[in-house]
């Protein structure tokens, strides 16, 4: 499920810049995204873990989404700035 597109304009130069270090400028740039997406999931998936045990308390979010969320509600993360 896609819940968010990004459209990034670069210059003709640039363009032709990354047509010489790589075949698929789009795939790079999904590539970049998603893996630094999977970090910060892995992140926060850890912070919050170690939260509830800090606290003593069951962790009753299932899933990666639902952990994040929770992270959110609770205070352990929040929207950089």
């Amino acid at each position: 499920m896609i819940h968010t597109s990004y459209s990034v304009g670069i210059t003709t130069g640039e363009y032709k810049a990354l047509q010489y270090v790589m075949i698929d400028q789009k795939d790079w740039i999904e590539n970049a995204i998603q893996n630094r997406a999977r970090i910060a999931t892995i992140d926060i998936q850890n912070l919050y873990t170690q939260y509830k045990i800090n606290k003593g308390e069951a962790i009753t979010a299932v899933g990666s989404t639902a952990i994040i969320e929770a992270a959110y509600s609770e205070g352990v993360i929040g929207i950089a700035t």
